[in-house]
């Protein structure tokens, strides 16, 4: 068990951007680039890990478990720490089968993780303290972090990137701030670490209860956007897709269409309406690169 790949923080670039959004329109913000932390264990899961294997070295646990779906970039991360660290990690899947021609599935599979399948029924479970329970007793020598990696542990990891904001002169008087809401650990996080800043959420999954909690909790400190989902989570459209590939080709910064792409899709074209002239935008560049792969195996890119 070796997590020194956890030891330090990473300081993540500032990324000037511009993007032409039409002939007489180009856009000027900066970008967090979180998705350069490392090729396999990317962007805000590595921030929400870091704390989560860090803390292996106090207990008796030998592994970690999680829940995912077929193409989770959790998963994917999940299962590179793993081998990079050296310790076992489970996969509970929601699929029917696992399906090693799945390019995620392939590579969790490659990285040692133990993948297992659970029905749509059972992953229904996942927040069921009772089917949790029942699944420690299986695997009594891992420990169990939610899907999504989102949990107190990994809030540290969001306040070190707040941190790294802070030594970057990002300020709450002069700047705003944006990024995708999946489970809604990585943008809480940093809400609850970044005092006095404001915040666009911009949901990538349509879960009421979730954004109705962020809402009621944080306030006026945060805009949700919850009506640019091209068609749920997980999925996309050729505009979207379009849409990515322009920014990569303009920009130079790789996006995907099920965080980052709806991200910046929804913020170049509702710019006026959600970054007020006095203040500078950042948006958070959270990688899930991987997904990519998926996409395509799904022909869906």
């Amino acid at each position: 068990m070796n997590t020194q790949i956890f030891s330090s923080t990473k300081n993540t670039p500032l990324t000037q951007v511009s993007y032409q959004l039409s002939p007489e329109r180009v856009i000027h913000f900066q970008m967090k680039r979180d998705d350069l932390i490392d090729p396999q264990i990317s962007g805000n899961k590595w921030r929400k890990l870091k704390f989560n294997f860090k803390q292996l070295d106090q207990t008796q646990y030998k592994g970690i478990a999680s829940f995912g779906g077929a193409f989770s970039n959790h998963i994917a991360a999940l299962s590179a720490a793993g081998k990079q660290t050296g310790i076992a990690t489970i996969g509970f899947i929601r699929t029917h089968e696992i399906d090693l021609n799945n390019p995620t599935l392939s590579l969790a599979k490659q990285s040692g993780m133990q993948l297992i399948a659970l029905s749509r029924e059972e992953y229904r479970k996942r927040h069921d303290v009772e089917f949790i329970n029942q699944l420690q007793r299986a695997h009594p020598d891992y420990y169990f972090v939610p899907e999504g990696g989102s949990n107190q542990l990994a809030a540290l990891g969001l306040a070190e990137l707040v941190g790294e904001l802070k030594q970057q002169s990002i300020t709450a008087d002069k700047h705003i701030i944006a990024c995708a809401i999946g489970s809604g650990g990585t943008i809480s996080g940093m809400l609850d670490a970044f005092e006095d800043m404001q915040f666009i959420g911009i949901a990538v999954v349509k879960d009421i209860p979730l954004l109705t909690e962020l809402k009621q909790k944080y306030g006026e400190r945060l805009t949700i956007i919850s009506d640019n989902l091209f068609g749920g989570y997980g999925k996309t459209t050729d505009e979207l897709n379009a849409f990515c590939l322009d920014f990569h080709q303009q920009t130079e910064i790789p996006i995907e269409p099920i965080y980052t792409g709806k991200l910046m899709h929804t913020l170049m074209n509702r710019f006026d309406e959600l970054v007020s002239d006095d203040k500078s935008l950042l948006a958070i560049h959270t990688g899930g690169l991987q997904g990519i792969k998926g996409l395509s195996y799904r022909h869906q890119y």
